[in-house]
């Protein structure tokens, strides 16, 4: 496809995605599922003024996106801050994500009586979309416990879906193709990418904050601002691209990155870096949920049927009840509890690379189905997930009053 045509593209994506955000902030509604609509609206399922053809040309924005997002979470991480919370959100990451893949395998096997169904879509049941939750809380600069609990949850929640889906899903590879279990694939080979992306990730870090310290802390603070962008993102592109070489996670990479660089700076330079990265990253922001809803598609829901609506189902309950379940075993404010498991419920970016790995090792029935009934829970959880979690903040009281759209 000529550059023309991408770039043609890449304009209408752009101003249809910021003109849905904006009528939807209009009405009160999230801007993030305005732009996901402007995609379905323009994309090859409905108008097709966006050719099919074209989406594999957008995977690279969809990537630095997403390593941004992934990088920002992780400089939220800082440990002196966590370490007060680290029972809480340590507690929701576990028991919440073994409740939620815990009630999609039962649920699914009474269901449907395949044991190897169950393990596949408990396997991709677990994990949350860092961005769009970090698009909703930076859009209503929520401030409060829940947005504090959320932020590393999602973090850390990765490392815990990465490593359940190497289980579960090489079991259900394995019963699908009638094969033998393997220990070295079940649980070695996700144990060693989790460990090995954070430990690119922090040696990343380490770079950035030595930088940091011995020679962009000595600049004038215009030139560190622009010096921080230059070298952040790069870092990010760099971290994005070893992940994607070496087959390691292109989130837990550059969140790694994020974490150990916060933790060399102080909260001046943390400042500069955090809006430099902020007022670059916004056009990319609206590119990528409008992008991602370019593959959206009714048809989808038509396809999956029933099986797609009980697995929203019981993901849904995992998330909300696991986190409730969670909570009531730590001390910890009652919004936390009442809240942030609907804050959780967003699915996209790990689970589909997630969904890519599983359908490449599975017989064409079984990944057909599989692809059917995940990729309409996405669409599904895309749309309502940012609706749910506004909805919570707002009703923790954790949206300044200027921000908060939706009526309590």
């Amino acid at each position: 496809m000529a550059i023309d045509h991408i770039l043609g593209y890449l304009a209408l994506i752009l101003m249809a995605g910021f003109s849905m955000g904006k009528v939807f902030e209009h009405f009160r509604l999230p801007a993030v599922t305005g732009h996901l609509l402007a995609g379905l609206i323009i994309g090859p399922y409905m108008l097709n003024l966006v050719v099919i053809d074209a989406l594999p040309f957008f995977n690279v924005i969809t990537s630095i996106v997403l390593g941004i997002i992934a990088y920002q979470i992780g400089a939220e991480l800082f440990l002196p801050v966590l370490k007060t919370n680290l029972p809480v959100v340590l507690s929701i990451v576990i028991v919440h994500a073994l409740l939620t893949g815990g009630l999609v395998f039962v649920g699914m096997y009474l269901l449907r009586g395949e044991l190897w169904l169950a393990f596949a879509l408990a396997s991709l049941s677990t994990a949350s979309a860092p961005a769009p939750i970090m698009a909703v809380i930076k859009r209503l600069k929520a401030k409060g416990p829940v947005k504090r609990t959320v932020i590393p949850v999602v973090g850390l929640l990765d490392i815990v879906a990465v490593i359940l889906f190497g289980l579960l899903s090489s079991i259900a590879v394995s019963l699908a193709n009638a094969q033998e279990l393997s220990v070295q694939n079940a649980l070695f080979a996700p144990l060693i990418e989790v460990f090995a992306s954070i430990i690119v990730g922090a040696a990343l870090g380490l770079f950035m904050g030595l930088l940091s310290h011995f020679i962009f802390e000595k600049f004038p603070k215009q030139e560190r601002y622009v010096a921080y962008l230059v070298f952040i993102l790069a870092l990010i592109l760099l971290s994005v691209t070893i992940a994607q070489q070496f087959h390691l996670s292109p989130i837990l990479v550059p969140l790694s990155f994020g974490m150990v660089f916060t933790n060399f700076i102080n909260k001046e330079t943390y400042i500069i870096q955090n809006a430099a990265l902020n007022n670059f990253g916004g056009p990319f922001v609206i590119l990528f949920f409008t992008i991602a809803g370019l593959s959206l598609s009714f048809g989808i829901l038509l396809e999956a049927g029933f099986l797609a609506i009980v697995f929203v189902a019981l993901r849904s309950a995992g998330k909300i009840f696991g986190t409730r379940l969670a909570t009531s075993l730590v001390s910890c404010p009652p919004t936390v509890k009442k809240y942030t498991g609907w804050c959780l419920l967003p699915q996209a970016g790990v689970t589909i690379g997630m969904l890519i790995a599983l359908s490449a090792a599975l017989p064409d029935q079984e990944r057909q189905l599989v692809q059917a009934i995940v990729l309409a829970s996405i669409f599904i959880f895309q749309i309502i997930g940012p609706l749910l979690q506004q909805w919570a903040l707002t009703k923790a009281g954790e949206v300044p009053q200027e921000e908060a759209y939706l009526q309590t």
